[in-house]
């Protein structure tokens, strides 16, 4: 919870006043949303307004596993919960002896981040319902599918919070702004709708960024943002990513046309002059000086931006830093390393080439027995590898993608998070049915051992950096270089 905390769109006040309505009537509801679009919000807006005693309560991970519930906050001051730790089994039980001043009334019980709760989650719903029949419960989350699956068969009223529109990104940036949403011409459609892309249905950073106008305001009447503004604005977002299907789209396209330019050269071959016809005008023209590498070459901003677009995001050369990878999910790195092991990883990467004197960096984007390809501003080059070897300086930038918590590795002592997405994906690569306990287990071993012995990485059953990167890219969310000549 930020920024959001206190403020409702027009959408938000009328699921609030869903929400309240059918907890009334109903024993459990289930309220899933994306990350920002205000669950936690809406809870709390329920809670505020409940009549009875509410309590929240969250899943706690110690020893990296989950098997305790703790209170997060108690309405009632008096003999308050706030901070007890219940065991997994007894939560239910326990509370009811905790609570035996409202065992007659309607309390609330709201476990945020359900979803956390990989194994036992039905069984504590299960009994809740026999132990408090009177009692309402309230589960936030983003569930995937198959705890969906089994959430449904308890038969739960489910409410899912849309995607926000521009509407409710523009009540957000105005309110924290200290704008009037109401007033024409103070917020452009563009610019809302840029913020909107940026911050992918976070209503949590679409109010820092009215956070931000706010506090660099020049003036506190009402007066337009202005473009310098709006771009400090956006520059302080994420980075806004190409969606996959335009990406695929162009490949088509391209391919299409490659296609149709094969089939129509012999047609067409007929009403063109023959060669020796031209060759008494191409003399007569000037010679032009050869195009080569080094005639376009790139800032080390622009280079990064090259990359960080072969990764599908598109970045301002004036915003392209190894530092701020972090804001697209990736981790940066910079250094010395051999040409076997940059290619042995796969990924495309920044080399800093030397020819004549000149330093000037370029982006290897495939790679093969005797030679790489190479972009270079907005050109690609095929080079011999033996060539590149002998001017390239052995510096190399590249970027990866870490785990969804952001390491390195993922371990026996990672988090129950980490280590249950591990288990999703690697189960998802061999056809296999995923445990969803987020602990760690000789099967999931095994199963790292497997998907290492199909990608010809050494079979250790370790998830390691490089076991990392080959599951983003059999997943298709990690680029990989080209492979000419049928080998990398």
């Amino acid at each position: 919870m930020d920024e959001l905390n206190a403020f409702y769109t027009t959408r938000h006040r009328l699921l609030w006043e869903g929400l309240i309505s059918t907890l009334i009537n109903e024993p459990c509801l289930v309220l899933q949303g994306a990350k920002g679009s205000g669950k936690s919000v809406l809870a709390h807006g329920v809670i505020a307004a409940w009549p009875h005693r509410a309590l929240t309560i969250g899943p706690l991970s110690r020893k990296g596993y989950l098997q305790e519930w703790i209170v997060l906050s108690d309405t009632q001051l008096a003999d308050s919960l706030t901070g007890r730790i219940f065991s997994f089994d007894t939560l239910w039980s326990e509370l009811l002896c905790s609570m035996d001043e409202t065992r007659d009334s309607m309390p609330l019980f709201v476990l945020e981040d359900a979803q956390r709760v990989r194994k036992g989650l039905i069984s504590s719903i299960q009994a809740f319902a026999s132990i408090m029949p009177k009692a309402r419960l309230l589960l936030t989350g983003i569930f995937d599918r198959s705890q969906q699956r089994r959430l449904r068969m308890l038969r739960p009223v489910w409410l899912e919070i849309p995607t926000p529109n521009e509407e409710d990104c523009r009540e957000v940036i105005a309110t924290h702004a200290g704008i009037d949403p109401e007033q024409p011409g103070l917020l452009s459609d563009l610019f809302v709708r840029r913020v909107m892309r940026r911050c992918r249905g976070n209503l949590h950073l679409v109010a820092r960024s009215g956070r931000f106008i706010r506090r660099n305001k020049k003036r506190e009447q009402q007066v337009a943002v202005g473009s310098e503004l709006q771009q400090a604005v956006l520059r302080y977002l994420p980075t806004e990513r190409h969606p996959g299907w335009r990406c695929l789209a162009l490949i088509v396209v391209a391919g299409l046309c490659g296609g149709a330019g094969r089939y129509l050269s012999q047609p067409l071959s007929q009403w063109l002059p023959q060669p020796e016809r031209l060759l008494s005008v191409a003399t007569s023209r000037p010679i032009s000086s050869p195009v080569t590498l080094t005639s376009e070459i790139m800032s080390t901003n622009e280079s990064l931006a090259l990359l960080y677009s072969v990764w599908g995001f598109a970045v301002d050369k004036g915003q392209a830093w190894c530092d701020q990878a972090y804001r697209a999910g990736m981790a940066c790195l910079s250094g010395n390393d051999t040409l076997e092991t940059l290619l042995y990883q796969g990924l495309p990467w920044i080399a800093t080439l030397k020819v004549d004197s000149v330093l000037f960096p370029v982006v290897i984007i495939g790679g093969g027995d005797k030679t790489l390809t190479v972009l270079s501003g907005s050109k690609t080059w095929i080079v011999d590898k033996a060539w590149f070897s002998t001017v390239w300086t052995g510096k190399a930038t590249r970027m990866w993608k870490p785990s969804p918590d952001s390491n390195a590795s993922i371990t026996r002592k990672s988090s129950p998070d980490d280590i249950a997405w591990l288990d999703t994906m690697l189960s998802r690569m061999l056809s296999v049915e995923a445990e969803g306990s987020g602990e760690w287990s000789p099967l999931l071993t095994e199963k790292i051992r497997q998907f290492q012995i199909q990608h010809k990485i050494k079979a250790d059953g370790v998830m390691g950096r490089l076991s990392l990167i080959r599951l983003w890219q059999a997943l298709g969310e990690s680029p990989k270089l080209t492979q000419d000549e049928g080998k990398v």
